[in-house]
């Protein structure tokens, strides 16, 4: 990362948890079989339990990728 570091998206411009759980629905429901979260913006999420918790109630294959 620049020592300046980069520039971040407005918080309303984020995904809430509820709509990643939706998008994730939808992929699954057009075949999708696994959903990988990976290093950077997934991971460093507030609520990143909440996305794995609901995410663990998918039937998918979760793959966490720090």
């Amino acid at each position: 990362m620049p020592s300046t570091g980069v520039p971040l998206l407005p918080k309303d411009d984020l995904l809430t948890t509820d709509e990643i759980e939706r998008v994730a629905k939808l992929f699954i429901s057009n075949g999708v079989k696994k959903i990988r979260l990976t290093g950077g913006e997934p991971t460093v999420r507030k609520d990143l339990i909440d996305v794995v918790c609901k995410y663990s109630y998918l039937h998918c294959s979760l793959a966490m990728i720090l």
